[in-house]
């Protein structure tokens, strides 16, 4: 009797450190992005991929970010060439399991093209879970807060070649439950 009460209370404490593991909390993203398509195009593409890490686990992301007609308003005033309403999805996988955030309305990317040589697009996105594996099972319908920056770099080295550089990094907040 005495050892099945020590095997719950292991099982308990297991059970309760791994609920606390996905609980709120702030998640780091770091990695790069490809834009495909021209600068001139109406919308903009931003395909996703890297690493995070913090208290939603450790593991990889990757997704595609599409933006919609461009617009202007307070809320992207930070914007020098206007806001984009976003559509897409990021799948988080590590080995606590995966899951799909899916961007919600209300989510847009600013974009900034103020040089040549430096271009950014700075999103705010609110990501709905869905297809929650393992551990993010429970997690499905859970409301996640994505700021994601991805910002593209051009540099001509000393014997004059193109080198195009792009590095993304992002904050993931919000409780799993």
């Amino acid at each position: 009797m005495r050892r099945l009460a020590v095997l719950l209370g292991i099982v308990l404490v297991a059970f309760a450190s791994s609920a606390v593991a996905v609980a709120a909390g702030t998640t780091t993203l770091t990695g790069t992005a490809e834009w495909p398509g021209q600068f001139t195009d109406p919308v903009t593409h931003t395909v996703i991929h890297g690493t995070f890490a913090g208290s939603l686990g450790k593991g990889t992301y990757e997704g595609t970010l599409t933006g919609g007609p461009t617009y202007f308003s307070p809320d992207c005033a930070f914007a020098v060439s206007g806001c984009q309403p976003v559509t897409g999805a990021i799948t988080f996988s590590g080995h606590r399991g995966s899951f799909t955030g899916v961007v919600q309305p209300g989510s847009f990317v600013g974009i900034e093209n103020f040089h040549p040589r430096v271009q950014s697009r700075t999103f705010s996105l609110t990501l709905l879970v869905t297809d929650g594996t393992r551990g993010y099972a429970h997690a499905d319908g859970s409301l996640l807060t994505l700021s994601h920056n991805s910002e593209r770099r051009v540099d001509i080295t000393e014997d004059f070649q193109i080198v195009v550089t792009i590095t993304d990094s992002g904050t993931l907040t919000g409780d799993l439950h």
